[in-house]
């Protein structure tokens, strides 16, 4: 009887690209004089694009358009954003959480530091 081999693949690799290229949120306030600009570049992964309007919905902010774009691997959306009085997001604290909110769990640095690690322990 013959025994199938399939290769190993690891789980935590699907993460590795996301930790390796961490998502860029960048909130501009010059580019528009009616709204405030949050631009999101990323690795494109399942329900990325519904994570960031569920963040900015959460924040009770207003998508008055939204710019989406993928090329299968990698996305770049802009979203204009007002609060609810149709003004532009001003709020510091407001601006920081979005700039920060995808900053993933691990960093490139721990990465490569835990890779080095596993390396040094022989175990390859």
């Amino acid at each position: 009887m013959a025994t199938a081999c399939w290769p190993y693949f690891d789980p935590e690799y699907e993460n590795m690209s996301i930790r390796i290229n961490p998502p860029r949120v960048s909130v501009d306030n010059c580019s528009c004089r009616e709204c405030t600009l949050v631009k999101v570049d990323s690795v494109n992964k399942p329900g990325i694009l519904l994570e960031v309007v569920q963040i900015l919905s959460d924040l009770d902010l207003i998508i008055t358009k939204a710019y989406i774009s993928s090329d299968g691997g990698w996305f770049m959306d802009v979203f204009h954003v007002i609060d609810q009085q149709g003004k532009k997001i001003t709020d510091s604290k407001t601006i920081d959480y979005i700039e920060k909110v995808y900053v993933p769990s691990i960093s490139f640095i721990h990465l490569l530091l835990s890779i080095l690690n596993f390396i040094r322990a022989g175990d390859i």
